[in-house]
């Protein structure tokens, strides 16, 4: 009997140290390069958000080794779980990374979340979620249909969309009162822009009952909910990558890519059999590549990728610029001003008049930057490349290790927005967005040749909305909402978002 106890404590005692060697087997890896490194957890690595423990989330984690090192050294040694990762601490390197050596950083870590279930094949065709050639070759295909001329000749689409928000608010009013839940709203506005634009339909979630919820919105919300728990999820797995292919992890699930590949189906006949020929949209462009020898996965494929970025992000960033505008008063009068001067007697305004409000952009680009939807970017090294990492050090970095560019927290950094937590459009009113972010201060979108494909689609769907509601409504905040860290990729209000619209 002891004799068994002693061997199966024996074999426990190997497997732990088993464990802990392949756990900590990269511990000294920046060490040995003379790279000053944060100390990891023994089990957890860097960041213990990443896997899931407690409440705090990857971005919280990061904030604080941000903290501890940012002003001292351009980058710090880190492990994502086991494996070494350098922390970018200087926006210039950042730039450096995205774009001026952007060949030797081609890759992002997103790239081997895909091909473990090749069910799973749609997310294949995103851009973001792939690698190399692929990359550039779906990137190439898909941002045809996402050029500046290409939005204008659409933007009566727009324009129908913003038409309908304002009946569904009126309709709302009157029969609710005038707090409406915002966070709904705003995503019954991109369910029904990104319906009709990539898919020429009329999703409903604005010609519906008053907090009914259409199916196309509700597939889109649970769609949209999945792949982001499984990006946590494939975070997890960073412990032990081989347990993606054993485990047949997928980002989308059956369901919705059934859902998205029938309506593409029918939406592709419908306009191949006359309806809609002339329309100039998303769907349009899916069936030019299909003619040029694109199958129906790929346009389901493209189809997605759009959504993604027209959907869930342009909607978290319309309810907390809202939500915003609601506590700073002064703020939402002086665009209210701007706005009723571009749209004169005829209450109209055109695709170029509404790009080039200044004081629009300014807004929007300043709830970009503090609600930061994807609150980093990991880069992979794909070729062998030296980078300053500052203190008259040089660095020798080897393909396959990756690098985190911290986002939320450039944009949160005193030291770069001072009172980084209030909301002051006025930051870019001396110079342009595109200046803050060659400085590698501003990067919600990214940047570089892997800049967010749909950065067009999400400011337009933003733009849109918030003019027509201004336009018509002043918006006043009922109660304060905290921050909550979400999905741990980035930090969201928590809570509805019950904001008062008073008909002006």
């Amino acid at each position: 009997m002891w004799s068994f106890i002693g061997l199966v404590l024996g074999f426990v005692h190997v497997a732990f140290a088993i464990v802990y060697l392949y756990l900590t087997w990269h511990h000294n890896y920046w060490k040995k390069r003379g790279i000053v490194t944060a100390k990891p957890f023994t089990i957890l690595g860097t960041y213990p958000g990443v896997l899931g423990w407690g409440k705090r989330g990857l971005v919280l984690d990061v904030q604080e080794v941000y903290n501890k090192y940012k002003g001292k050294h351009r980058a710090v040694g880190t492990f994502l779980t086991r494996e070494p990762q350098l922390l970018i601490l200087d926006p210039a390197l950042a730039h450096e990374i995205l774009v001026t050596n952007f060949n030797n950083f081609r890759d992002t870590i997103t790239s081997g979340f895909v091909g473990h279930n090749e069910d799973d094949k749609y997310v294949a065709r995103n851009p973001f979620f792939s690698s190399g050639d692929t990359w550039k070759k779906r990137r190439t295909e898909g941002g045809g249909g996402l050029t500046a001329n290409r939005l204008k000749l659409g933007y009566a689409i727009w324009q129908e969309s913003g038409q309908r928000l304002l009946k569904y608010m009126e309709k709302a009013i009157a029969e609710k009162g005038n707090i409406i839940e915002t966070r709904d709203l705003s995503y019954r506005f991109m369910a029904n822009t990104m319906a009709d634009f990539i898919w020429g339909i009329d999703a409903g979630s604005l010609t519906c009952k008053v907090q009914e919820q259409c199916e196309f919105q509700k597939v889109s919300t649970a769609w949209a909910f999945i792949a982001f728990q499984s990006i946590t999820k494939f975070n997890r797995s960073l412990v032990a990558p081989f347990m993606r292919k054993l485990l047949q992890m997928r980002l989308f699930s059956k369901e919705t890519d059934a859902f998205y590949l029938q309506l593409t189906q029918q939406a592709v006949k419908l306009r191949q059999n006359g309806n809609g020929s002339n329309r100039a949209d998303y769907l349009s462009h899916l069936i030019q590549l299909q003619q040029k020898g694109n199958i129906m996965d790929d346009s389901v494929g493209h189809a997605l990728t759009v959504l993604m970025d027209g959907y869930e992000t342009s909607g978290a960033v319309l309810y907390h610029l809202l939500y915003s505008l609601s506590e700073y008063h002064e703020v939402q009068e002086k665009l209210r001003t701007e706005i009723l001067d571009a749209l004169g007697d005829d209450k109209s305004i055109s695709y170029e008049e509404l790009i080039a409000l200044p004081y629009l952009d300014q807004c929007v680009n300043e709830s970009l930057r503090l609600t930061t939807p994807i609150g980093f970017l990991m880069k992979i090294c794909t070729r062998p490349t030296q980078i300053d990492v500052g203190n008259d050090k040089t660095l020798n970095l080897e393909p396959g290790v990756s690098v985190l560019i911290p986002a939320f927290q450039f944009h949160h950094d005193e030291s770069l927005y001072p009172q980084a937590d209030e909301f002051k459009p006025e930051r870019f009113g001396n110079e342009p967005a595109t200046e803050f972010t060659k400085r590698g201060m501003l990067l919600p979108f990214g940047d570089g040749p892997r800049i967010c494909l749909g950065m067009r689609v999400g400011q337009l769907n933003v733009k849109t909305a918030v003019v027509q509601i201004l336009s018509q409504y002043k918006i006043r905040q009922t109660k304060k909402l905290s921050m909550s860290s979400d999905s741990g990729l980035g930090l969201f209000l928590d809570g509805d978002i019950e904001l008062e619209y008073i008909k002006l």
